[in-house]
Formats: structure tokens, C-alpha cells, sequence
């Protein structure tokens, strides 16, 4: 991570999110997409704070790894000298520079997010590590966001999401009456002798025995 994070910073990363939003919006199948067109789709009752919650969280994800990682492989100053502390030698700075960034691309991909948060929260694991141990430091950056990750990779993995946007309603008797028929159907003579053959069927399919 940036050891100073100044105004330059945080203005290059909304105009990453703000780019970003608008090629996961352009994704079928995407949540941003669905509450883009919720007035239009069967997604109207959806849990959208759930779901826009984890959207932003995979694009600001996405668009931290691209700065850093693309900090690591252009040699950034800071960054070479960060990895000179380390000790392990720049070869390593371009193999997790190319590992944040291709995590990073991958996160933009709903399909792909769940494995791209395992691979980078790994990294972070491994960051946290460093900077404890190797660097004496607070990793207070590297365990944020393998905090940020590990919630993508459950909500994706488990497959918690998609109950987010298919949220279904309870399951509703077959002789159950809606409210606007409820009065109709109680003089409906046709209805009441097709509910009574019907209990008959489901009493002779199953008997009562005590």
C-alpha cells in the first residue's frame, strides 16, 4: 500500500470507481445493472442495500489494486523502496504487482469476483504478515482490506447474492384467498365444491392413522 495517501490519491480512485461503475453497469447479469433497470425487471423486491453494498465494495477493491498494483509496476519511488525494505529482491514487487492487478481486473467480472477476492485476500494475509513482522508496522491497510475481501469471497462463494436479488415471497396455500377475492370466492359455490374434492383427494392419499 501508499505509505501517504494525499488529495491525488483519493481523486484518482473515484475516477477509477466512477469508470469502473460504468463498465459493471454495462455487464449483463450484474447487480448494478438490475438496479439500473429494477422499475423494468423481476427484481422489484430485491434487497438492494445488500446488493449495491457489495457492488461498490468489489469496485473500490477493483480500483485500489489497480492504482497499487500499477504503482508496483511502474516503479513508483516509494514502491521500489518498500520492497528495498523487505529484502527479498524487485523480482518480487512485479510478481505482486501483476498478481493485484490481474485480481483487480477480475473483480469488475461478477463470475469472477468470488476467486479474484480469495487470490487477493491471500495477498493481503501475506502483506499484513510482512508488514508485522518484517516491517514492524501496523498493517492497518493490508487487514482492511482482506477484511473487504473476505466479505466478497462469502457473499459470492456462497452464493448469498443471488438470494440478495431474487428475493421470493412465502409460499402461499392452494386454498389460501387473496384479499380481493376472499369476498367473491365465499359465495363462489363452484369454488367451495372445487376446495372440498380437493381435500377429499389429499385425505384419501393420506389417511390418517392415530
Amino acid at each position: 500500500m501508499f505509505r501517504q495517501i494525499d488529495l491525488s490519491h483519493v481523486l484518482l480512485l473515484a475516477a477509477l470507481v466512477f469508470t469502473l461503475y460504468g463498465v459493471r453497469r454495462s455487464l449483463p447479469g450484474t447487480g448494478l445493472r438490475a438496479w439500473h433497470d429494477r422499475h423494468t425487471s423481476p427484481h422489484a423486491r430485491a434487497r438492494w442495500h445488500h446488493v449495491l453494498a457489495l457492488e461498490l465494495t468489489e469496485l473500490v477493491l477493483a480500483g485500489i489494486f489497480l492504482m497499487v498494483g500499477g504503482a508496483k509496476l511502474v516503479g513508483r519511488p516509494d514502491m521500489v523502496a518498500l520492497f528495498h525494505d523487505i529484502g527479498v529482491g524487485q523480482w518480487f514487487r512485479y510478481a505482486t504487482g501483476t498478481i493485484e492487478v490481474t485480481g483487480a481486473a477480475l473483480l469488475i467480472v461478477p463470475m469472477l469476483s468470488g476467486a479474484s477476492a480469495l487470490l487477493l485476500g491471500a495477498v493481503m494475509a501475506a502483506a499484513a504478515l510482512i508488514e508485522l513482522f518484517v516491517l514492524h508496522r501496523p498493517p492497518v491497510a493490508a487487514v482492511a482490506c482482506l477484511s473487504a475481501h473476505s466479505y466478497v469471497a462469502w457473499a459470492r462463494t456462497s452464493r448469498r447474492h443471488l438470494s440478495w436479488l431474487h428475493v421470493t415471497g412465502p409460499a402461499r396455500h392452494p386454498l389460501a384467498l387473496s384479499s380481493n377475492e376472499s369476498v367473491k370466492a365465499r359465495w363462489d359455490f363452484s369454488r367451495i365444491k372445487s376446495n372440498r374434492r380437493i381435500v377429499r383427494r389429499a385425505s384419501s392419499a393420506y389417511p390418517f392413522t392415530p
